[in-house]
């Protein structure tokens, strides 16, 4: 999933760029050793400023977060450096977002701003009969070899699930015209369905008086607060 996760990464910073922003793009070569079935972080990095820790790999607060697989939402702590109800994580996901919250800890829980669910496999092209959206054979990949790492794409940018989880990612931030973006993703009509079909947990919500618990509110990407928890899908 690899490819998947540059793809979001890629698409970011290069939308990020052509509006005018300093932007990066770059692999996280602090946890991504050369074996199969393990973690890997892609990072994009954009502002008003110039960056000037380019050769820092590792982004230790990020403010977006993408899950391209659901079951790593209990794997680490992704969101350790995140302030506090600023972050937006998005996942790949089917399931009920309440259900997916139950595995984030309340000090993770902390650091959110927005919880987004998108069923991206479902809103990707299919290809063919298969329901596997992922990049079957690392060939596909890279021209010259087996390697993704300096080698020319095969494939387009922003196919596959990457579309509607950059989709999702954008239209619930709200920070990157939706158009500017899709003009860098290979498939937009995904990408659009991923801006048109995502569930938002909001807990960006006033302080809450003394004694009373703050709680998260369901929204769908239109801001507007829908008659049922799941009426974005």
């Amino acid at each position: 999933m690899d490819k998947e996760a540059r793809d979001v990464s890629s698409c970011v910073a290069t939308a990020a760029r052509a509006l005018g922003f300093y932007a990066d793009n770059v692999s996280d070569y602090v946890d991504d050793p050369d074996r199969t079935n393990c973690l890997v972080r892609r990072y994009a990095r954009f502002g008003d400023s110039p960056i000037v820790d380019r050769f820092v790999y590792e982004n230790p607060r990020p403010d977006w977060v993408v899950l391209v697989e659901e079951t790593i939402i209990k794997a680490v702590n992704f969101l350790r450096g995140t302030p506090e109800r600023s972050g937006i994580l998005v996942i790949n996901s089917k399931r009920d977002p309440e259900y997916l919250l139950k595995f984030l800890p309340e000090e993770m829980q902390a650091k959110l701003a927005k919880f987004v669910v998108v069923d991206a496999v479902g809103l990707a092209e299919q290809r063919g009969d298969s329901p596997w959206m992922f990049v079957r054979n690392l060939s596909e990949l890279a021209l010259d070899r087996m390697s993704t790492e300096g080698a020319e794409e095969r494939l387009a940018i922003g196919l596959g699930i990457a579309a509607p989880l950059i989709g999702a990612l954008v239209g619930a931030a709200g920070e990157l015209p939706v158009d500017a973006v899709a003009d860098v993703v290979a498939d937009r009509d995904a990408m659009l369905r991923g801006v048109a079909h995502h569930t938002v947990i909001e807990f960006a919500a006033p302080v809450p008086a003394a004694g009373e618990a703050e709680k998260p509110g369901t929204t769908q990407p239109d801001r507007t607060a829908p008659t049922a928890a799941h009426a974005a899908r």
